[in-house]
C-alpha cells in the first residue's frame, strides 16, 4: 500500500495544498511518524508552518502534543522474533513515559491516549488482565481500537504484516 501526505494550510488569497508521496507500507520502518505537533496548533495554520518537508517527530510527544504514526507489525516466527530488538530501533520521540512491563517481553504502557485503525492485516493485542494473567484480542483490518495508556504488546501470529494508522495524543499519568 503506497501513502501520500496531503497537507493543506491558509494564505490571505485561499487555500494551498501540498501533495507528496510518503512511504510504501511494504516497505515501511517498524513505526513511522508521518505528522504531528508538540503542542496542538492554533489555527489558521500557514504554509510557513506547515509545508515543506516533514521533520520526524519521533512516535510519542510530550502532553498536549499529537503524532499520526504507521506502524507495521511484521509476523512473528516461532522462536526468532525478538521484540525488544524490534523496539530498540524505534524512534520514541520526546514524551509519552513508555513503561516496561514486570512481565518482560514488549510488554509495555506509554503516557498516551492511541486511536488506531488496522489498515491492513491483523495482530493480537496482549493485555495483563485482572485476574493476573496475559489475555489478548485479536484485531483485524477495519477495526478501530483504543489505547488508553494500559499496558500491552502486539503480536503478529500471522504470516502477512500488519499495518496500523495511529493517532497518539500525549497526555500525563497521574500518580496514586
Amino acid at each position: 500500500m503506497k501513502m501520500r501526505r496531503i497537507v493543506s494550510a491558509e494564505t490571505k488569497a485561499g487555500v494551498v495544498m501540498q501533495v507528496d508521496d510518503l512511504l510504501d507500507a511494504e516497505t515501511a520502518d517498524r513505526v513511522t511518524n508521518i505528522w504531528g505537533f508538540d503542542k496542538i496548533p492554533q489555527l489558521p495554520l500557514t504554509p510557513e508552518q506547515v509545508l515543506g518537508e516533514y521533520k520526524r517527530l519521533g512516535i510519542f510527544g510530550p502532553k498536549d502534543s499529537v503524532r499520526v504514526d504507521l506502524q507495521v507489525v511484521p509476523p512473528e516466527k516461532a522462536g526468532e522474533t525478538d521484540l525488544r530488538a524490534l523496539m530498540a530501533k524505534i524512534d520514541f520521540g520526546t514524551g509519552g513515559g513508555m513503561t516496561p512491563s514486570e512481565i518482560g517481553g514488549a510488554m509495555h504502557r506509554t503516557d498516551t491516549v492511541d486511536l488506531a485503525v488496522v489498515l491492513k492485516g491483523e495482530v493480537d493485542i496482549a493485555y495483563p488482565g485482572e485476574d493476573g494473567h496475559v489475555h489478548s484480542v485479536a484485531v483485524r483490518e477495519g477495526d478501530f481500537f483504543v489505547q488508553n495508556g494500559a499496558f500491552h504488546e502486539f503480536h503478529n501470529r500471522s504470516d502477512d504484516p500488519c499495518v496500523i494508522l495511529m493517532f497518539v495524543f500525549g497526555t500525563e499519568r497521574k500518580v496514586a
